[in-house]
């Protein structure tokens, strides 16, 4: 169990980067942070892994009190590892020599088997021999995401660890790597702005904005129950109405703001919403279309293409309530 309680931090004495932060993470399970650029989310992952030390507050690892950058001549805690977004590799050390580092030298059979398992796994194997200053970014987050496994570590501490990963590859090195520390009892804390990830994989989602904590819960709860538009504006195009400028959608409606995803509204013969369409997005199993409507920007899903300027009735078959 992970515990982070009350923890405020700050670079300069101007501003609290990281202010009351408190949430824990139990063993073998994922926790996604997520929030826009510049929210603290790497920060977090820096102060829990030691890096930076906190100001305020105390965070706890099986109920040991971890004490940071002050009780570690080196930083990092030994239960840990840490995927920064600079990848730590050894540019001019092979692949192989990378992922390996850490590993025991005792039974070398043993050691390579390992070091191979690990490559394949991310599918780098057939780079073993290759020095890391001639990968690219992708494939170096790659070798990084095999290195930080290699000891299987007790908590991983991952930041943004796909973004330089090739489309085509990326969903099955998520499960890959997911999948496994699955399987080892891995604790993950995923610092990602890919919403995707955190729907798919994780088992708790705490968003962050301005170093504070918003809203935290399951996935399904947060995509169902966003507290405020900062929350819902993280999972994509929405819709937002108001019972002031659309007071036709609110009959029988107990709220004065509402969330509507693009999947809840169906163009259909009669409905509230006239639009005309500014432009149709192809998904492959269907469309996300660009519509305007009493001059705001409004999205829907069809399985059908509009073509600009076309004109279509919406209507609202499900809604979230906004409190903010």
């Amino acid at each position: 169990m992970l515990e982070v309680k009350n923890i405020s931090f700050s670079y300069n004495e101007d501003k609290k980067n990281i202010e009351g932060l408190s949430f824990n993470l139990e063993q073998g399970k994922m926790l996604a942070l997520i929030g826009e650029s510049g929210s603290g989310k790497s920060t977090i992952l820096k102060l829990i892994y030691g890096m930076l030390e906190w100001q305020e507050g105390e965070i706890y690892y099986n109920h040991r009190k971890l004490s940071g950058m002050k009780g570690n001549l080196v930083p990092g805690e030994p239960e840990f590892k840490y995927l920064e977004q600079e990848f730590g590799l050894d540019s001019y050390a092979t692949v192989g020599d990378n992922v390996g580092r850490f590993l025991s030298n005792i039974d070398m059979d043993e050691k390579q088997e390992r070091i191979f398992f690990l490559l394949d796994l991310v599918e780098m194997s057939s780079f073993i021999e290759t020095k890391c200053i001639h990968l690219s970014g992708g494939q170096k987050q790659r070798v990084a995401l095999a290195k930080v496994l290699a000891q299987t570590p007790s908590l991983l501490l991952l930041d943004e660890p796909f973004s330089q990963v090739d489309t085509f590859k990326k969903n099955i090195l998520k499960r890959a790597v997911f999948d496994f520390a699955k399987e080892n009892n891995i604790s993950i804390l995923l610092a990602t702005h890919e919403i995707e990830d955190a729907l798919a994989y994780a088992d708790e989602m705490v968003i962050i904005k301005d170093g504070k904590i918003v809203q935290k819960n399951k996935p399904s709860y947060l995509y169902k129950n966003p507290v405020n538009e900062y929350v819902a504006r993280l999972f994509g195009e929405i819709n937002i109405f108001t019972k002031e400028n659309f007071p036709e959608l609110f009959k029988g409606i107990e709220a004065t703001k509402i969330l509507v995803y693009p999947h809840q509204l169906y163009a259909e013969e009669e409905g509230e919403l006239q639009v005309k369409v500014l432009k149709s997005y192809f998904l492959g199993s269907s469309y996300l279309v660009e519509a305007i409507g009493q001059r705001k920007r409004i999205w829907f899903s069809s399985e059908d293409y509009y073509a600009i300027g076309e004109s279509c009735v919406l209507q609202i078959h499900d809604y979230q309530i906004l409190r903010e």
